[in-house]
């Protein structure tokens, strides 16, 4: 067994799930996005009080992880474009090339995902998660392998996230992430 009895209701804004290695985040995280099914208790999700079916919740959901996969054969801009089609949300290369730009790989867009730094592939990650504009995200260990310039991103993605009303969860067991969340939820 790896949880018993967590509870707990999560609105808009930044929620941490904190706990040393081993613990359980990433297997909460893999819950919650359904990508696995608890074997007891239930995960909810909620948009405008209307209640997401199982099938719905990839469209309204991003999610990023350092032990997610992308094809090594295509390009940063292939990727993310792939992820979205996946998704149902037809994303244009001008907004995705736009959007790597802000995490500093505008010379990296065509550049295929194998020759990119662990650094460089954990920013098209979160990319991919943050350009369906979801109003669900969850980021696993989002600052793994980032930079300065990198951790900075994902500090005017938290900001961005309160502004929107977009319910934000990352889990963690690093200080600097755990800071910029509003609540933390501690799994021991």
């Amino acid at each position: 067994m790896i949880f018993r009895r967590i509870e707990a209701e999560i609105g808009p804004g930044v929620h941490g799930v904190a706990g040393p290695n081993g613990s359980g985040k990433s297997t909460l995280m893999k819950c919650i996005a359904g990508l696995i099914r608890p074997d007891a208790g239930k995960i909810s999700w909620e948009v405008e009080g209307s209640p997401l079916k199982p099938q719905q919740l990839y469209r309204q959901l991003g999610f990023s992880a350092p032990y997610i996969r992308m094809y090594n054969e295509l390009s940063c801009t292939e990727n993310i474009r792939l992820v979205c089609e996946l998704s149902g949300r037809a994303v244009g290369d001008d907004e995705i090339r736009a959007q790597l730009s802000v995490t500093g790989l505008q010379a990296k867009t065509e550049t295929w995902y194998g020759q990119l730094s662990s650094g460089q592939q954990q920013r098209v990650r979160l990319v991919s998660a943050l350009i369906k504009k979801t109003p669900f995200l969850l980021l696993d260990e989002p600052g793994t392998n980032l930079d300065t310039a990198g951790f900075a991103y994902i500090g005017s993605v938290t900001a961005k996230a309160r502004e929107e009303g977009q319910t934000l969860i990352i889990a963690s067991n690093e200080s600097r992430e755990l800071d910029l969340c509003d609540k933390i939820i501690r799994i021991k």
